[in-house]
C-alpha cells in the first residue's frame, strides 16, 4: 500500500476519528507511573528524612522533580492543631510553584515563592511579598528567607497526571516547630 492511500484513508471521518483516538490513549498510556517524571516524583519522595530543613527537602530532589514536572506547585498549610495561624488569619499556605517556562523556545521556567492568609488563590492576600527565582539555586538561597513562615505545615506533592482528567498519585510531608520535617507519609495511589 502507498502513501496515497493511506491518505484518502485518513480523509475519511471514520479512520480520522479513529487514528485521534489512538494517539489519544498512546498518550495517556505514556503519563503512567514507568514514565520519567512519575519516577523523578518517586526520587523526591525517597529522598525525604526526618530532620531536613524545607530547602533540603527541595535540594535533595523536589525541586528536580517540579523542574522536570514542567508547571507544578507544591503546597503546604498550617496543620489544624496550630490553627489560628495568627490574628489576622486562620492558616497560611507556603506555595512553592515552578512554571512560565517555553519548551518550543527552551527559554527555561522559574520559581516562585507565596505565602498566603487563609488561601491561595489568585486574589487571596499574601503576608509577605513573592519570591520569583529564575535558577534553582537562586530559588534554594532565596527559599531560606521564607523558612519561618514554613513552620507546622503539611505539604502535599502530587504526581504527575496518570490519566486524562487528573488522577495523580501524592505524598504529603509535615514541619515542626523549627520548619523541619516532622513526618513523611507513603505515596498514596491513585
Amino acid at each position: 500500500m502507498g502513501l496515497f492511500p493511506l491518505v484518502s484513508l485518513i480523509r475519511r471521518p471514520r479512520v480520522s476519528s479513529l487514528i485521534a483516538l489512538i494517539a489519544l490513549s498512546t498518550g495517556s498510556c505514556a503519563m503512567g507511573r514507568n514514565s520519567g517524571d512519575y519516577l523523578s516524583f518517586v526520587a523526591s519522595h525517597d529522598a525525604i528524612r526526618p530532620g531536613m530543613s524545607i530547602r533540603q527537602v527541595f535540594e535533595a530532589g523536589l525541586a528536580d522533580y517540579l523542574i522536570k514536572a514542567g508547571s507544578k506547585n507544591v503546597p503546604g498549610s498550617t496543620v489544624p492543631e496550630k490553627q489560628p495561624a495568627s490574628a489576622e488569619c486562620r492558616r497560611h499556605v507556603f506555595d512553592v510553584h515552578y512554571g512560565g517556562g517555553d519548551p518550543m523556545r527552551r527559554a527555561p521556567g522559574g520559581f516562585s515563592v507565596r505565602v498566603y492568609c487563609n488561601m491561595n488563590g489568585p486574589s487571596d492576600r499574601q503576608v509577605v511579598p513573592e519570591g520569583s527565582f529564575q535558577t534553582a539555586r537562586e530559588f534554594l538561597e532565596g527559599l531560606e528567607a521564607f523558612s519561618v513562615w514554613g513552620t507546622h505545615m503539611s505539604f502535599r506533592v502530587e504526581s504527575p497526571p496518570l490519566k486524562i482528567g487528573g488522577v495523580y498519585d501524592s505524598y504529603s510531608f509535615t514541619t515542626d516547630q523549627a520548619g523541619t520535617v516532622a513526618t513523611v507519609s507513603a505515596i498514596i495511589n491513585q
